[in-house]
């Protein structure tokens, strides 16, 4: 005795995990990309550097205030300076002045506590920020704003949206960097 339900049944079933495997498949692709936040910074090596650690993690989301070089409010050279003095180290004000000072590092070789300068975020009289590297070839070398290398690509600087973490790797870091200097002392992380 034949079984009539046999092909059939298997028709089903094939035609049932061929849908679910298609579907599966769909459902997949449209999976919305999901952020992940940037890595940490490798452990500090040195005393100065693990200050500067914690000072950056009290600095994290502070709003930006021109001027500013507290917790209530910063810019992008005042977070800099603030930052390095909770970790011992007195650093000039403005970041002409900052970019001036240190030891230069090249991009290929920086590691935690750098601080990058970029001629992004300057500012035009009563215009507002504008990025340096697209007016005349004046302007190119402008510096104008900094943050403090992390590792792994990011950076932690006061924007107008207030303290947070960039990737120098982005466009348009990439076409602002203009160098970066080093303060810390002792071995890298």
């Amino acid at each position: 005795m034949t079984d009539r339900r046999g092909p059939r049944l298997k028709i089903a079933v094939l035609a049932m995990l061929a849908a679910t495997l298609f579907l599966w498949g769909c459902a997949k692709g449209h999976k919305q990309p999901t952020v992940t936040p940037p890595p940490p910074p490798p452990p500090p090596a040195t005393p100065q550097a693990s200050a500067l650690e914690l000072a950056l993690a009290e600095y994290y989301h502070t709003p930006y205030r021109a001027g500013g070089t507290s917790q209530t409010g910063v810019d992008c050279s005042g977070f800099v300076q603030a930052a390095f003095q909770r970790a011992g180290l007195a650093l000039p004000r403005t970041v002409v002045q900052q970019y001036h000072t240190g030891q230069p590092v090249p991009k290929n070789q920086l590691r935690f506590g750098d601080v990058v300068f970029f001629n992004r975020y300057c500012q035009a009289w009563k215009a507002g920020p504008y990025l340096a590297s697209m007016l005349s070839t004046g302007q190119i070398d402008q510096i104008c704003h900094n943050g403090i290398y992390l590792g792994d690509g990011c950076f932690m600087h006061a924007s107008p949206r207030g303290v947070e973490i960039s990737n120098i790797n982005d466009e348009v870091w990439r076409a602002a960097f203009i160098g970066a200097r080093r303060f810390l002392t002792g071995e890298a992380p």
